[in-house]
């Protein structure tokens, strides 16, 4: 079974920043050797550089540095790009060159509480028409399910992945819920939600196996402990294939991405 993980901030080399509360992969080639060591064949990427950005210098920096970083690491790295509504125009000019020039179709995770920006503002909205427009998938961390829910609701084409299955028993169970309700809704279960146990589970039983996509959010959090969870779940192990390796696979291809030799 191989096992792509679906949300990675790889550091940018000269940035002396992590959100690892103890530094300990400081280094691309330490951050990559540590997701091959937890036994990860294949990541979807960005860079902190683009991630931290204050300006759309900035982002565009970061965004050719993931690129520049997945042509140096043969079909490891799945790049992803990273926009900020608060520079609209010019947003939609790099969506469009990343995608255009680098066969870029994943955009994200998008965050709106570090790039200070609004999911309701228009020029947000201008950003998922174009990336619909182009098929691409949009990655979001978005705190707010009602919110969330609105945004499935006026953009029925586009595909979202939500990150995080929440940080108490009834976030987990609306987040789960939204995704069982927007069949363009799915579950990245990065960061906080899975570790708790039945969560997994039943997001699983609620919105359904294909809906569901491993996610790290590593170098913030340890892939391995993740994984384990899942492997070591009671689910079929067609299941387990199917949120480890399959569901992003099959996204992927459905939005014709730059993963030209799939593993």
């Amino acid at each position: 079974m191989n096992i792509i993980d679906s949300h990675v901030h790889l550091p940018s080399p000269g940035i002396d920043f992590t959100w690892e509360w103890a530094p300990f992969t400081l280094t691309l080639s330490r951050a990559i050797e540590y997701l091959k060591r937890c036994g990860i064949h294949q990541i979807i990427a960005n860079s902190v550089r683009g991630q931290i950005a204050k300006t759309h210098k900035e982002i565009i920096a970061g965004n050719d540095e993931i690129i520049q970083i997945a042509n140096n690491n043969n079909s490891f790295v799945i790049p992803a790009c990273l926009v900020n509504p608060n520079f609209a125009s010019e947003s939609l000019e790099e969506i469009i060159r990343c995608h255009e020039l680098y066969k870029v179709n994943w955009i994200g995770e998008l965050c709106n509480y570090i790039g200070g920006f609004s999911y309701t503002s228009n020029s947000f909205h201008d950003i998922v028409e174009l990336a619909t427009k182009l098929n691409m998938i949009i990655q979001i961390h978005n705190d707010d399910t009602q919110q969330m829910s609105e945004l499935c609701f006026q953009h029925p084409e586009t595909t979202f992945i939500l990150a995080h299955l929440g940080d108490s028993p009834e976030e987990v169970k609306e987040r789960i819920q939204l995704a069982s309700i927007h069949p363009n809704l799915y579950l990245d279960i990065s960061g906080h939600g899975h570790q708790r146990m039945g969560v997994l589970e039943l997001a699983v039983e609620i919105a359904g196996a294909e809906k569901v996509l491993f996610g790290s959010d590593y170098t913030i959090n340890d892939p391995a402990g993740v994984i384990a969870r899942i492997e070591k779940s009671y689910l079929t192990e067609n299941i387990k294939q199917n949120i480890l390796e399959q569901n992003v696979l099959t996204l992927i291809k459905k939005h014709k991405s730059n993963l030209t030799n799939p593993i």
